[in-house]
């Protein structure tokens, strides 16, 4: 493996953040909202390891109603022919006022395999949302028709890999106007793998086994044909790996060239980092880019991952969750594709080494124009103190506030959901309720979700929703809005959290500033479309090529309650 020199950021004299209640604050909401979903891991005696994961979160408006609808993904029993007491995943229409509906069975979504990750991204071009389903087995296509229905279209799509899939990211690598796939594959597993016992058999108490108990298979790149149909490009691409144990990843400029470039977390591996060149290829700066280890050098458990400028120097940082007794990992932009692990500087080792992370967000929590920090936690094993071992199953989930500068402060009373333990694992985030903040929808292992609605004190406010040429989604370039001196950047990404999709829309925070002078959208084939003093708490609807660009748009969310 080889080494690069380069020269670090002095950083400032660390001071541990002082504690605080603050105003990040979350309601939980899921009693009464009619979301009456339950996750089923397949947990048993067998201890199957796939079981272990947990599944998603997907955030779509698959009926055009600006409203941001639920779908929920789960795991079942092993083997996958066993009876299980799975209702499968489900998805529930946005009826507003806090109010779901299940719109499974109408939809045609409820698939009821073993399904980790969920993404979501228009594969067809037909201006509507669809569904891509990363399985242990075949993963599903689910094409959007428009009237609030799907069909089935994985048979013949080259998107059905039957393999033991994680999650997955939509974006458009080549440039050729068509969202592409990069899906994750945890590692090889079979039905023969049940016969390993671990823990402690003359004690009867059977654990699950370490994740290097797995081999680590391939990932994917698939390139969209522009039909929904995809082709196999990852080694064509120059991202052919077998080395990781793939859970996460995210799709965003992180090098700022406005193109979609790719983080991936592996578990016990290093996590991967493909810059993406422009040509339809990527360099894999793996081992050059700081990215793919901690400061100490070793591989850590990666889980959930996102990417956003945490510091306000205009270059995202990139944020790794990771096992019990290794915290969370942040690490700075240094430019040219160049990371340096300031976990312990930014103030988050201490807070979140007793926790297994899994989803995250680098997401401004309080609207005050400064990313914030989550994760949601959770082991598992469940039987650890039958060994002696006092390590709980059900874990508290964390937020921290950003100070200012990319140093953190643990938010001591976030809401009642955050004084209980919960066993979480997949987590969206977006503006459920449309009043201009990001609420939090949580998977939890064998329960019922999560619905966090954002009541954190306010600030204002603008939204945006990109749009690109042919209305296809966008993923990679920025927004960036100007006001009294400074230029607050959002990434336009694709993936993102732990086996979820997040709001496509980028909410920017800004306090209390009641004006902005200018946003500019980067759009990641290159150009820029600049709206001069656009109004605050709306949604701008900004279509690339459109000149002078579209105004506000009711219809797409962002309605000030």
């Amino acid at each position: 493996m080889g080494s690069t020199s380069v020269n670090l950021p002095r950083l400032p004299e660390f001071e541990p953040p002082a504690e605080g209640a603050g105003t990040i604050r979350f309601r939980d909401a899921t009693e009464g909202s009619g979301v009456d979903f339950v996750h089923r891991s397949g947990n048993s005696p067998e201890k199957h390891f796939p079981t272990a994961n947990g599944s998603g979160v997907a955030l779509i408006d698959f009926d055009g109603d600006g409203r941001l609808d639920l779908y929920f993904a789960t795991t079942r029993e092993l083997p996958l022919d066993a009876p299980s007491a799975s209702a499968g995943n489900r998805l529930y229409r946005n009826l507003g006022g806090g109010r779901f509906e299940d719109a499974t069975g109408a939809a045609g979504v409820g698939y009821n395999g073993f399904c980790h990750g969920a993404v979501v991204g228009d594969f067809d071009g037909n201006t509507h949302p669809d569904l891509y389903l990363a399985n242990l087995g075949p993963n599903v296509l689910y094409l959007n028709n428009g009237d609030g229905t799907f069909r089935d279209s994985s048979a013949g799509s080259g998107a059905d890999l039957d393999a033991w899939n994680s999650g997955s990211a939509a974006l458009d690598f080549d440039g050729d106007g068509h969202l592409d796939l990069y899906v994750t594959a945890y590692g090889r597993w079979s039905e023969a793998d049940a016969d390993r016992y671990c823990g402690d058999q003359a004690k009867g108490v059977r654990t699950y086994c370490s994740p290097l108990s797995i081999t680590p298979s391939r990932h994917f790149l698939l390139r969209n044909r522009g039909d929904g149909t995809f082709e196999d490009a990852t080694e064509s691409a120059g991202i052919f790996r077998e080395d990781g144990r793939g859970l996460g990843v995210v799709a965003a400029d992180v090098d700022g060239d406005d193109l979609a470039d790719l983080y991936v977390a592996n578990d016990l591996c290093p996590n991967f980092l493909f810059l993406n060149k422009g040509d339809g290829t990527f360099e894999d700066a793996t081992e050059r880019s700081g990215a793919s280890r901690s400061e100490s050098g070793f591989d850590q458990a990666g889980m959930g991952v996102d990417a956003e400028d945490v510091t306000g120097d205009g270059q995202p940082e990139l944020l790794v969750t990771n096992f019990r007794g290794d915290s969370n990992t942040l690490y700075r932009n240094l430019g040219g594709g160049l990371f340096h692990d300031v976990s312990a500087w930014a103030g988050i080792v201490n807070d979140s080494m007793p926790e297994v992370g899994w989803a995250c967000g680098l997401a401004d929590l309080d609207n005050d124009g400064l990313p914030d920090m989550a994760a949601f936690n959770g082991h598992v094993d469940d039987n650890l103190p039958r060994l002696g071992q006092d390590v709980p199953y059900a874990e508290p989930s964390k937020v921290w506030r950003n100070l200012g500068d990319g140093r953190y402060r643990l938010v001591r009373d976030p809401g009642p959901f955050f004084s209980i333990d919960h066993v979480a694992r997949g987590a969206a985030f977006g503006d459920l309720d449309d009043d201009g903040d990001l609420d939090v929808a949580v998977s939890r292992m064998d329960g019922p979700p999560a619905l966090l609605l954002n009541e954190s004190d306010p600030g204002n406010w603008i939204r945006f929703e990109l749009v690109g040429r042919g209305g296809r989604p966008v993923v990679g370039g920025s927004v960036e809005v100007h006001l009294g001196g400074r230029a607050i950047r959002r990434l336009a990404k694709g993936g993102g959290s732990y086996l979820s999709s997040n709001d496509p829309r980028i909410l920017v925070g800004l306090g209390p500033a009641e004006e902005v002078d200018r946003a500019v959208v980067r759009w990641p084939g290159g150009g820029t479309t600049e709206l001069s003093g656009p109004e605050l708490g709306r949604t701008h609807r900004v279509v690339e090529g459109d000149e002078p660009p579209g105004g506000p748009d009711p219809g797409a969310g962002g309605r000030a309650e």
